[in-house]
C-alpha cells in the first residue's frame, strides 16, 4: 500500500516583536494619612490611664506613660502613707486596682517604643509571682535581722527590672 504525504508546509520563522502593551496611566495608592503623636497633657493621661484599663493591644505615647505612671506612684504612695497605717486592707485593695492599669500602661509602652512584650511580661512574672511564694519565709527570716542569698538576687533583679523598664519608657515611638 502506498504511503500517502500529507501536505505539510514549512513554516516561514516568525519574527519576534516586543509585545506592545496599551500603557495605562499609574495609579499610585495613596500614602495612608499618619496623624502627628503629640505630647498628651497630665489629664488627658490620667482619664486614659482608666479609660484604657484593659486595653494590653494600643499603644502609650511617652508623656502618657510618664504621668499616668505618676498618677499610680502617687495615688499608691498617699494610700499606703495616709490610709495604710489604719487601714492596711484597704490600702493593699487600691494597689490591686492600679496593678492592672499599669501593667497595660507598660504593656503599651513597650509596644510602642518597639520593645517585646515579653520583655516585660517575663521578668514581671518573676517581680510579682516570687514574693507571694516567698514572701511567708521571707518576713520571717527578716522578722529576726536574717536576710538570705535569695532575697539579695531578688532585689537586684528587681533594680535591674526598674532600669529596664525606665529606660524602655524613654525611647522614642517607633510609628
Amino acid at each position: 500500500m502506498p504511503v500517502a504525504k500529507k501536505n505539510i508546509a514549512k513554516k516561514k520563522p516568525v519574527k519576534r516583536t516586543p509585545a506592545r502593551r496599551a500603557v495605562a496611566p499609574r495609579v499610585v495608592a495613596a500614602k495612608p494619612v499618619e496623624r502627628k503623636r503629640s505630647m498628651v497633657g497630665p489629664l488627658t493621661a490620667v482619664k486614659n490611664f482608666w479609660v484604657r484599663y484593659f486595653d494590653f493591644m494600643g499603644r502609650a505615647t511617652r508623656s502618657e506613660f510618664w504621668f499616668g505612671l505618676l498618677f499610680a506612684f502617687i495615688v499608691n504612695w498617699a494610700c499606703t502613707y495616709f490610709i495604710g497605717k489604719n487601714f492596711p486592707i484597704v490600702a493593699m485593695a487600691i494597689s490591686a486596682v492600679l496593678f492592672i492599669p499599669v501593667m497595660a500602661l507598660n504593656i503599651r509602652r513597650f509596644r510602642d517604643a518597639g520593645v517585646s512584650v515579653w520583655w516585660y511580661l517575663i521578668p514581671a512574672l518573676f517581680v510579682y509571682l516570687i514574693p507571694i511564694v516567698r514572701g511567708p519565709a521571707w518576713y520571717g527570716m527578716m522578722a529576726f535581722g536574717y536576710v538570705s542569698s535569695g532575697m539579695v538576687l531578688y532585689s537586684l533583679f528587681f533594680i535591674a527590672f526598674g532600669i529596664f523598664e525606665l529606660v524602655v519608657g524613654c525611647l522614642p515611638s517607633k510609628r
